[in-house]
């Protein structure tokens, strides 16, 4: 009588634990999607809080500093350059003499509003048609008006919502610009000669002492 058994020179049945080819199984595949899951779960709470952070809506530059600017141009231009005055709640963003179209030298000054509409006034000698054209926007004449006294020309672009008011006197130039009406850009006007009153100059020309 014969028993049946493996043989003895069968392989061995794999041992639990143990793949096919009698190498130990591994947590490996576990393991990677405990990771994937955990990273999955950090990147969720870090984007929760960015959501939360609270974000600026812009970067806010600080005013810029119109006397100190004028006081370091003067050296540069043959007139005065102007520092409005009295102009409450509106914030000055940029001053600094630039070489406009045609190589005019040009003052800046640029101001947000107290609505938060830009404006600017450019102030230039010897002008050209084409520097006029450049600081209107390309502006169409628009009529008139009066502004303490004086005499301005109104341009237009209407396209793009642009008022300019411009007077020529002695040779020099004032462009009062922007996207406000002209009742705001004739407080801009206003607000340039007095700030040549202010430095006892008579538009534009050299201060008196």
């Amino acid at each position: 009588m014969s028993t049946t058994g493996p043989s003895p020179d069968a392989p061995a049945s794999p041992a639990a634990g143990e793949d096919p080819r009698g190498v130990p199984r591994t947590r490996h595949a576990g393991n990677v999607q405990s990771m994937v899951i955990s990273m999955a779960v950090i990147l969720a709470l870090v984007a929760v809080v960015v959501w939360l952070l609270p974000r600026p809506n812009a970067i806010e530059q600080p005013p810029a500093d119109v006397p100190n600017a004028a006081s370091g141009a003067a050296a540069r231009l043959s007139f005065t350059p102007p520092v409005p005055t009295g102009l409450d709640g509106w914030t000055p963003t940029s001053a600094e003499v630039n070489r406009s179209t045609d190589a005019v030298l040009t003052w800046h000054v640029g101001y947000r509003t107290d609505e938060g509409e830009y404006v600017a006034v450019e102030v230039a000698r010897d002008t050209t048609p084409a520097w006029l054209k450049a600081q209107t926007a390309g502006g169409d004449a628009d009529g008139g008006q009066v502004v303490g006294g004086r005499d301005w020309e109104r341009y237009l672009q209407e396209d793009r919502g642009r008022h300019s008011l411009v007077r020529t006197q002695e040779g020099l130039t004032v462009v009062a610009t922007g996207e406000s009406g002209y009742d705001v850009l004739a407080e801009l006007v206003t607000a340039t000669e007095a700030g040549w009153a202010a430095t006892g100059s008579t538009w534009g020309a050299p201060a008196a002492g």
